[in-house]
């Protein structure tokens, strides 16, 4: 089955550990080893609070040498200064890299969720149809929920979400359409993947491991030996992220 690992990231930190692979080449050999196809990367520099623009370029460097391995995945946010790139000055940078989806990392680059602070940043991500990646640790449910009501027709994607999540996010996702999950990094849910797609089906499910710091492998052995059917193991592997991307106006 064709896997899409949207959750990575690529490229050095602030400080290299001895561990933790990072450059390209390695991130490359993992993916071989698990056997998977892409994946939408970001710069590790951006957990440095590295300035958006910056994480961006590295992430397109990496992915126009990766020979169609790596989609860049582009870090969003605010407009403090006059010089600061408009939502435009984004999409227009979006387009010239090939990306197709975009994060926000509140606690890294050290701005809030409020709506009157990203509000032009949700609104670009709504009308260019643009998949927002967002760390459920960086706010409150209150907060994603604000965001959903205000944005009704935004494709969230949460990450990092703990597997005591539920009790929050299952009410969520009732109420939210255009809200997903990512599988991978710290959730995986308590009776597997089938317990969500028996409340949710299998269409708002996306695979992404967490890449540098989690290995794929594990995960995708969650999804490949869950009770699930072909075609919904397709769907959260590749088939969701890679429609989402194909719906997207730049």
């Amino acid at each position: 089955m064709k896997i899409i690992d949207a959750y990575c990231g690529v490229g050095p930190w602030a400080v290299k550990d001895k561990i933790t692979p990072c450059e390209p080449a390695e991130i490359l050999a993992i993916m071989d080893s698990c056997g998977v196809d892409a994946a939408l990367v970001f710069s590790n520099l951006i957990a440095y609070n590295a300035w958006a623009p910056d994480a961006n370029r590295l992430a397109a460097e990496a992915a126009a040498a990766s020979r169609g391995r790596f989609i860049p995945a582009f870090v969003l946010a605010p407009r403090p200064y006059q010089e600061s790139l408009t939502p435009a000055d984004f999409a227009a940078a979006m387009k010239r890299a090939g990306a197709r989806t975009a994060w926000l990392w509140p606690a890294h680059q050290q701005h809030g969720v409020s709506l009157w602070l990203i509000g032009d940043l949700l609104s670009l991500c709504v009308q260019k149809r643009i998949p927002l990646f967002l760390p459920a640790d960086n706010v409150t449910p209150d907060q994603i929920h604000d965001i959903c009501r205000g944005f009704p027709k935004l494709r969230l994607v949460l990450v990092n979400l703990g597997y005591r999540s539920d009790n929050w996010l299952y009410p969520l996702l009732k109420l939210h359409r255009e809200l997903r999950v990512c599988l991978g990094s710290t959730y995986i849910p308590p009776l597997g993947p089938e317990q969500f797609v028996r409340h949710f089906g299998a269409g708002r499910l996306i695979f992404g491991s967490g890449l540098p710091q989690f290995a794929p492998g594990g995960l995708i052995a969650h999804v490949m030996y869950s009770r699930l059917q072909d075609a919904d193991k397709r769907k959260i592997l590749a088939g969701n992220i890679e429609a989402l991307m194909k719906e997207v106006r730049l």
